[in-house]
Order: structure tokens, then sequence, then C-alpha cells
């Protein structure tokens, strides 16, 4: 594991942007690097999950963030050998 940890603001950004932003950000990082998702979707933390679990990453949900009404999902994405 790298230990490097690398931060996605998908606070303003819709859910299928987020994703797609989301997998083109972790296709460059070394595996073990962890992804860190902020994201205000309210599919998120099924849609993270799916995601991240199909191309053969872990995933967690760190919780909520931020106050109401800016509230925000807080994802950490460890990158899998291959992804």
């Amino acid at each position: 594991m790298t230990g490097e940890r690398v931060l996605l603001d998908n606070r303003r950004t819709p859910c299928a942007v987020g994703l797609i932003r989301a997998d083109e950000t972790i296709g460059d990082l070394a595996p073990g690097t962890v992804l860190e998702i902020w994201s205000k979707d309210r599919f998120a933390p099924m849609e993270i999950p799916l995601w991240a679990e199909r191309d053969g990453h872990r995933v967690h949900l760190r919780g909520r963030a931020g106050w109401w009404p800016l509230r925000y999902f807080v994802f950490e994405v460890t990158k899998g050998a291959r992804g």
C-alpha cells in the first residue's frame, strides 16, 4: 500500500458525471492509493459502493460532513490491484 491519498470533490457534480470523474481519477492512481470522494448526491451511498466493488476496489463510507443544508457524504475508496 502506498499510503497516498487523493481528494475528489464531487459536491457540485451530478451523479452520473461524478461516477465518471471517480472512474477516471482512480484509473490514474497506483494500487493501494485511497481516493476520498465527497458527494452531495443522495444516491451516492448506493452507487459508489456498487461501482467500486464491481471494479475491484474497497469502499468505506466514512459518514457525512458539513452542516445542513451543505451536508455531504464522505467515501474512502482504496484502489484494488486489478482496477
